[in-house]
């Protein structure tokens, strides 16, 4: 007779071998797997970053941040000035860091594309989904190109997020210390912070850690750590009394079709597809008994419905998604439950939809011109050396004023060409930034300083289609009366999905004194090697 012990042993060591036996098979638990393909797809995704990022005119709003950064001590910029735009301050606190030891605004966004690659290496090397899925992921329209190639604060949430997924599980600290840092990336993520927060809680009690005295002042201490974090991510973000209502909240528009809007216009195309992925989502976490995870999701899409959320803030939702996923993937089952391959399906037809406005992206990126600001600012150059004074302004129309919710807010397009300068170039534009303020002067500093015929004077535009610029405009008239005449338009437009979005311009308008040249009107500029 065998001793009981011998027995014990056996019996687990069958157990073993037959949870072994009935886990999905993956190559990568293969004794030969060398992960060729993991190191392929990363070699892949880091080439289309860095064949990207030289082609890529940076936008206005990643000129801002640069500029509000490498124009202020630290204790302005968190005292007073980053309350203007509407979020916390972790982004702006790493570029005043890159600006003070010298990092280029070119330089800014390597640094964004190594970000971008560190992030995908965890998500190919260390989540649980099939090859299928971990492979092609990297490749979506966000992750790509939204946040990897254009230098936006978004470009953490990615690596934040598959850092939860991968703590989730350990010390409470990790991930107290890495949502909390979330929270202070951008007012929406700040959001997906606390839902996942929430949803934490909500494991954490249904696995009885509240009964363990020991892990229960673990967790104790790390909500007061995340409460710290949330306290002061509110505290650098809460707007001062002049900050214009319509800019906090986007202006008027629908919650119900805006809350609507962030769930469908990042995921699929076309929208009713969006709808389908989340019911396929939905059910997927409920055959997970994890639908409780949807709550990042749903504070999310109230939030945008209630504060303004652009089409790049949508998109958060892609890395949050497959962080759920990652969380409560089964750690082993004979097959998928009923729900789950209609899940793995759904992502897949995001992967499809994505890859699509990925390859669309880089294409219209490399051959034209996301901003018209590098050209504006080559042209500029030598006429600056020359000592000309330049005076901007906007051409408003009003079928596109719900790209800003006041006309002269078009003037912030300007900010843009600041970085390729040492200094303000602008006569009107008190600051090197944009201060979201109800009463900016650099329209009324304008109309002062027309009468004393400023030499070069930057007109800006924004348009929402493709059509011709209306120069049938009374600022055009006014200028054209003065003895202006116009000899250059730069343009750039932005690629989102499988259409073009928002297309901004500068217009160059030169005194008639000066010597004449002929109306130029660039969309491209100068490519490196061109």
């Amino acid at each position: 007779m065998r001793p009981p012990l011998d027995a014990f042993v056996d019996a687990q060591h069958h157990r073993s071998n037959s949870a072994d036996a009935l886990r999905s098979p993956d190559p990568a638990d293969h004794p030969h797997h060398t992960g060729w393909p993991e190191w392929t797809t990363l070699f892949l995704y880091s080439g289309l970053v860095a064949f990207a990022i030289p082609y890529h005119e940076p936008f206005v709003d990643e000129a801002q941040a640069w500029q509000l950064a490498r124009s202020l001590s630290l204790p302005a910029l968190f005292v007073k000035f980053i309350r203007y735009e509407g979020t916390p301050g972790l982004w702006h606190f790493l570029l005043w860091i890159l600006t003070r030891i010298h990092v280029s605004y070119s330089g800014l966004h390597w640094l964004c594309g190594a970000t971008a690659v560190v992030a995908t290496s965890l998500l190919i090397f260390r989540s649980p989904f099939p090859r299928y899925l971990k492979l092609l992921l990297p490749f979506t329209y966000f992750l790509l190109f939204q946040y990897a190639i254009i230098a936006r604060s978004y470009i953490l949430v990615p690596l934040l997020l598959y850092l939860v997924a991968i703590c989730w599980k350990k010390n409470p600290a990790w991930i107290a210390l890495l949502l909390g840092l979330l929270a202070n990336v951008a007012l929406h993520a700040a959001i997906i912070s606390g839902g996942l927060a929430i949803v934490y809680l909500i494991a954490q009690i249904r696995e009885g850690a509240h009964h363990d005295s020991a892990l229960r002042r673990k967790l104790l201490l790390s909500a007061t750590l995340l409460f710290c974090f949330y306290a002061f991510a509110i505290w650098t973000a809460w707007p001062p009394h002049d900050l214009s209502v319509s800019r906090a909240i986007g202006g008027s528009h629908s919650f119900l079709a805006f809350a609507i809007a962030s769930l469908v216009m990042g995921t699929c195309q076309p929208w009713i597809l969006s709808i389908l992925f989340w019911i396929a989502i939905a059910l997927c976490l409920t055959a997970r008994r994890s639908f409780f995870y949807l709550i990042p999701v749903l504070f999310f899409s109230i939030f945008s419905g209630a504060v303004y959320a652009t089409f790049w803030q949508m998109g958060l939702l892609v890395p949050l998604v497959i962080c759920l996923l990652w969380i409560t993937w089964p750690e082993a089952a004979a097959s998928p439950a009923k729900f789950e391959i209609p899940g793995r399906a759904a992502l897949a037809l995001l992967i499809a939809v994505q890859i699509l406005w990925s390859a669309y992206a880089i294409r219209y990126d490399h051959d034209h011109a996301y901003s018209p600001d590098l050209a504006t600012a080559q042209f500029l150059k030598p006429l600056v050396r020359e000592g000309d004074t330049i005076a901007i302004t906007y051409i408003s129309n009003p079928a596109d004023h719900a790209f800003l919710n006041h006309p002269q807010d078009y003037n912030y397009l300007s900010i843009g060409i600041l970085p390729y300068f040492s200094h303000n170039i602008f006569v009107n534009q008190p600051y090197p930034f944009w201060l979201w303020g109800e009463h900016d002067p650099a329209e009324k500093l304008f109309l002062a300083e027309l009468p004393s015929r400023p030499p070069i004077i930057l007109a800006e535009v924004v348009q929402h289609t493709p059509a011709p610029i209306n120069l049938n405009n009374p600022k055009v008239k006014l200028l054209t009366q003065d003895g202006y005449r116009l000899t250059n338009i730069f343009c750039g437009t932005m690629p989102q999905r499988m259409e073009l979005a928002v297309r901004s311009c500068h217009l160059i308008f030169q005194s008639s004194t000066d010597k004449p040249t002929a109306l130029q009107t660039k969309s491209v500029p100068s490519r490196p090697g061109t």
